[in-house]
């Protein structure tokens, strides 16, 4: 099937379902191990706590979608969830280290930005201006025993869509991504993301997700780095 075609039935299954699962086109000849290096490179999430049994390291950063085209940087400002969409987190400003310009020059970069935003164009939203939060988040785990990447559980993010990138995964065991239709028990999709660009695209507005705790295979670090992208209408 070709990859236009492939696209158009994705964005069909997120219309339809709330949902849609891509394997993105990852050429290594094009800076990609330029770009996962950045995760590297996060320093650790200052609002985990011992007892959330995670160890995350985290980015943040912030740009304007235009919907004729075009990406525009925006300055960096506190993150905030409310209570009720964030049990764990919510109702505080939370201030992470930003995104470095290097990251956001990357073409892998942009390519992920301007493929989601293609995607959500397709699915009946090609009027809109965004705004994108960008989450480069790595999650560890070691000897200290599994780690959570998403401490809060079920839930969803307050936003209008999500996408959930996998860059990388090693010595990792775990970590498998559940989506839920709110109000109903059952995932309607559960896999272990394992490929690089390897993505879930999300509806917010109707769809739950979670993603189970992470160790590692054997004695070296588990790590788990992932790119979440958050769109809004602004």
């Amino acid at each position: 099937m070709p990859i236009e075609n492939l696209a158009l039935l994705r964005t069909q299954d997120i219309v339809k379902n709330g949902w849609a699962h891509q394997q993105l086109p990852v050429s290594v000849t094009d800076g990609w191990y330029e770009f996962a290096k950045f995760w590297e490179d996060l320093p650790i999430d200052p609002y985990v706590q011992p007892s959330h049994r995670t160890r995350r390291y985290r980015r943040l950063g912030r740009l304007l979608g235009r919907a004729g085209g075009g990406l525009e940087t925006l300055p960096d400002q506190p993150f905030y969830q409310a209570t009720d969409v964030n049990r764990v987190y919510g109702g505080q400003a939370r201030q992470f280290a930003p995104i470095t310009p290097e990251a956001y020059e990357n073409a892998n970069f942009q390519a992920a930005i301007a493929h989601d935003l293609s995607f959500i164009s397709r699915a009946g939203e090609i009027d809109s201006d965004w705004s994108i939060t960008v989450h480069m988040i790595r999650v560890a785990a070691g000897d200290e025993g599994t780690s959570a990447p998403a401490p809060e559980g079920r839930h969803s993010d307050g936003h209008d869509y999500v996408a959930i990138h996998l860059i990388g995964r090693q010595n990792c065991a775990g970590g498998v991504s559940r989506v839920f239709r709110k109000g109903e028990s059952e995932p309607l999709f559960e896999h272990t993301m394992s490929n690089p660009m390897e993505t879930i695209l999300l509806d917010d507005r109707a769809m739950e997700h979670e993603v189970t705790p992470i160790g590692p295979e054997g004695a070296a670090i588990a790590t788990r780095d992932m790119m979440i992208i958050d769109f809004e209408r602004a």
